[in-house]
């Protein structure tokens, strides 16, 4: 059975990712990337809300890449990503080196690739052993 060809990959480097080794293997492999630095300016892109930087790369229909698993605990940021039907492919562990870090994109990119069809909202951890989808909870709590 032949499968039609995928959609491009069209990725955002949130602010955790931006050594620029990363970005620039990333280029390499991706045509279409862009950072936060791109997208806002560097100076502004140090203060810009994760929840706008979620919703507007969203909108742009990127997958978003970010090395901060935090996102998932802060109510706002994971609303953000459940509102905006977001989808991010985040590092396991946001201590690894910049090689080890190109390394698992670059093995596991066509895993990544293979996610462009899939909906948001989601959030899948990049790891040595390749992708896993997380648990996002999407559940609105009343405020207290």
């Amino acid at each position: 059975m032949i499968h039609p060809p995928l959609p491009p990959l069209r990725l955002f480097l949130d602010r955790s990712t931006q050594g620029r080794r990363f970005t620039d293997a990333v280029r390499q492999l991706v045509k279409d990337v862009q950072t936060i630095n791109d997208r806002y300016g560097v100076k502004p892109a140090e203060s810009v809300a994760d929840t706008t930087w979620i919703a507007e790369a969203t909108a742009d229909g990127r997958i978003l890449i970010g090395a901060d698993r935090n996102i998932l605990r802060n109510a706002l940021e994971r609303q953000a990503v459940c509102r905006n039907a977001a989808r991010y492919v985040v590092f396991g562990n946001n201590n690894m080196s910049m090689r080890v870090m190109i390394q698992l994109f670059e093995r596991h990119l066509p895993e990544i690739h293979e996610l462009v069809t899939v909906p948001g909202p989601w959030v899948h951890r990049l790891a040595l052993h390749g992708l896993d989808r997380l648990v996002l909870d999407c559940a609105e709590r009343p405020r207290e």
